[in-house]
């Protein structure tokens, strides 16, 4: 009998596996390996840890664009730059381990494709006077040739606030 109930049960789920038309022709993102794009994330963090500002540049597209959870929208690689020049002066960003990832691809309105990789976790900002650690979650959407198109970050900026002087992101 607990053949028949495994057999009956193993039918099922290879069944409920297959994809359906609908699903094929579906306007849904897709869910995709994130392991090309958390590379790239990853070798921007660590040239922003390194004050190299035009190396992370170089993950950028021209037309790019960075929004910060207390509405500073800078547009524009150059506007990125200026940004980086102040902030990989002031603190090192270090991501918690278990940081999830999820990485999507899928075409907008439009009839574009695009790539996208969203993380959360723990997000760690330090300097030699200051550590401050957050919650942390980030959008990265990727051109098709593997630039960031826009970069946003949404964590409580609080502690930022009562750590500096003078807030660098405004």
């Amino acid at each position: 009998m607990k053949k028949i109930f495994l057999t009956l049960f193993i039918s099922f789920a290879i069944l409920s596996c297959e994809t359906t038309n609908e699903q094929v022709n579906s306007d849904l993102p897709t869910v995709v390996d994130e392991t090309e794009l958390v590379a790239i994330a990853d070798a921007m963090y660590e040239a922003m840890n390194s004050d190299d500002v035009e190396s992370v540049l170089d993950f950028y597209a021209d037309e790019s664009a960075w929004s910060f959870p207390n509405g500073v929208n800078i547009e524009g690689k150059e506007a990125i730059g200026e940004m980086l020049s102040t902030t990989t002066a002031i603190w090192d960003i270090a991501r918690a381990e278990g940081t999830n990832y999820l990485a999507l691809e899928g075409t907008n309105e439009s009839g574009e494709d695009f790539k996208v990789l969203l993380s959360w976790g723990g997000q760690t900002f330090s300097n030699d006077d200051t550590s401050i650690t957050v919650p942390y979650h980030n959008i990265l959407f990727f051109t098709d040739d593997n630039k960031i198109g826009w970069n946003a970050g949404f964590y409580d900026r609080t502690q930022f606030v009562e750590a500096y002087d003078e807030d660098p992101i405004k």
